[in-house]
């Protein structure tokens, strides 16, 4: 079997889709960080209010996708802004948890440990979950190389500032929302310089125009 390292998971967070199954066994995927803690172990941080936590402290599974498409990515980081339509799902071999159709890599894990706590930031106070899950399986696809775009990475930063400010809005932080907004719009103006005709800055866009809408609601 394939280790974490193989797949560029280690002590630092790595950008990954985490699917989970409901009650329902209806399928379920977000954007989620995850880091190594041994060769064999993984390590999530999870709000408890979301439906992803929800989904795996019940079923105790999960599995983790290894994907280089960063629109697909923020498109299951913020469903609020981005439709998750068309996305396939499949089977997975080793856990009771449904796995991404065509992802490039695949990490089936179950939970070994969860221990919760809350946080304070500038935004207010939140319960977390520290979610240690024990690797099953491992598998890598036939992906073929490709080259990271700089657009890219301004995609994926402004979708986790996104995912903030809809926080901040949601509990009536407005100015700090503005902030992170402005920070975003920072991101779009350099795709647009670079690549100004890209998804990637029409993606962006949409982020700014979304909140600016909320934010005035």
């Amino acid at each position: 079997m394939p280790s974490l390292r193989d797949l560029g998971i280690t002590d630092v967070p790595s950008e990954t889709v985490l699917t989970t199954f409901s009650p329902e066994r209806k399928p379920h995927a977000s954007a989620m960080g995850v880091r190594a803690i041994t060769d064999r172990d993984v390590k999530l941080k999870i709000f408890t209010a979301t439906k992803t936590f929800q989904n795996i402290d019940r079923k105790g599974a999960a599995v983790i996708n290894i994907v280089g498409d960063a629109e697909l990515l923020v498109r299951l980081g913020l469903p609020q802004i981005f439709s998750s339509k068309n996305i396939e799902f499949e089977k997975s071999k080793q856990v009771d948890a449904p796995r991404l159709l065509g992802a490039d890599a695949f990490i089936e894990f179950e939970v070994k440990n969860v221990e919760k706590d809350n946080i304070s930031d500038e935004i207010g106070i939140s319960e977390v979950a520290y979610l240690t899950g024990s690797v099953k399986n491992i598998e890598i696809g036939d992906c073929s190389p490709r080259a990271f775009k700089r657009t890219e990475f301004f995609l994926i930063e402004s979708a986790i500032i996104a995912t903030r400010a809809i926080e901040a809005l949601k509990r009536g932080k407005k100015n700090m929302a503005e902030d992170m907004i402005q920070e975003i719009d920072h991101y779009r103006k350099k795709c647009d310089e670079i690549a100004p005709h890209s998804s990637e800055t029409a993606h962006i866009g949409k982020i700014v125009d979304s909140l600016e809408c909320w934010g005035e609601s």
